[in-house]
């Protein structure tokens, strides 16, 4: 079981990432305590799960040396969000570091391999939401600091007075971005975050291009030498 879980980890982690996604913005009308011990379960459930990213002994401690203070953090925000800001600074800013250490494993992983397999797929898509997440921290962490920087439409700026549907705006906010979508309702208005933009932007587009170069590589070379397996 363990090892049929560890071929397929980037699926499971994936779909930990939707339903994530999709229950985060719903937890607003929650109460407080039902939040608290929500975002305590999951923490719980995934940190094993994400855990299996970071094969080596090095790469775990770091890991669980970021997610102490992470977990710490999201809890301080959720009881003290009205009168102090300091656990949403320490939450966005590791969060921030984590989640660009992970991709940078991820990948790591993917040019090392040597075998392309569907999971190594999922892996690279779930790297890519994984590196927009990052940023969406990084934004959020900005506008904390700078609220001034970015402008923001009428019809979803009171939303951020919310700290989950801030979160999720935030992250909504730099997959836009990653993808060079965007759609307006978001927009950038001073420093550091035309900056953040438009390193993203081309985060965005080189990730694309090398990590499918990568993978279409290794399928090729797998074609070859199933074909010619003397060569």
């Amino acid at each position: 079981m363990i090892r049929g879980f560890a071929e397929w980890k980037h699926l499971a982690l994936l779909a930990a990432l939707v339903v994530a996604g999709i229950l985060e913005p719903l937890s607003v009308s929650w109460p407080e305590s039902a939040r608290i011990i929500a975002g305590t379960v999951v923490f719980v459930v995934n940190v094993p799960v994400f855990l299996v990213i970071f094969e080596e002994r090095r790469e775990r401690g770091l890991a669980l040396f970021l997610l102490a203070p992470i977990f710490a953090a999201n809890i301080v925000h959720e009881v003290l969000s009205d009168r102090l800001q300091i656990g949403a600074i320490v939450f966005h800013g590791l969060a921030t570091v984590f989640l660009a250490f992970a991709v940078a494993v991820i990948l790591k992983r993917i040019f090392q391999r040597q075998a392309i397999r569907t999971d190594d797929v999922i892996g690279a898509l779930y790297g890519y939401l994984l590196a927009a997440i990052a940023w969406g921290n990084a934004y959020a962490l900005v506008y904390v600091l700078w609220p001034e920087s970015f402008h923001i439409v009428d019809v979803v700026a009171w939303r951020l007075d919310d700290w989950h549907l801030r979160r999720f705006l935030f992250n909504y906010f730099s997959i836009m971005t990653l993808t060079t979508m965007g759609y307006g309702d978001i927009t950038p208005a001073g420093a550091p975050v035309y900056s953040l933009v438009w390193l993203e932007s081309v985060f965005g587009q080189f990730y694309i291009a090398v990590v499918v170069a990568q993978l279409i590589g290794l399928k090729l070379a797998q074609a070859i030498q199933q074909d010619r397996p003397d060569a």
